[in-house]
C-alpha cells in the first residue's frame, strides 16, 4: 500500500513541476506578446504621424477596379 501512496505522491509532484514549468512558459509568451503589441502600436502611430505630415497621397492605385476572371463551364 505504501508503494501506491508513494507513486501517487511522486505523480502529484511531477504534475506540479510540469504545471509550474508551463506557467512560467506562458508568462514568458505573454511578456513577448505584450512587447510585440507595443511595437506594433508604435509602428501604427509612427505611420499615422508620417501620413499626417505628408498630406494627401496619390490614391490612383486604390481606384483601380479589381479584375475578375470568369470560369468557363
Amino acid at each position: 500500500m505504501a508503494t501506491v501512496l508513494d507513486n501517487f505522491q511522486e505523480t502529484q509532484r511531477l504534475q506540479e513541476e510540469q504545471y509550474l514549468g508551463v506557467r512560467e512558459e506562458l508568462k514568458s509568451i505573454n511578456t513577448t506578446l505584450v512587447t510585440i503589441v507595443g511595437v506594433l502600436k508604435d509602428l501604427v502611430n509612427t505611420r499615422r504621424d508620417t501620413v499626417a505630415q505628408q498630406g494627401p497621397t496619390d490614391t490612383s492605385l486604390d481606384d483601380e477596379q479589381p479584375t475578375t476572371s470568369a470560369s468557363a463551364s
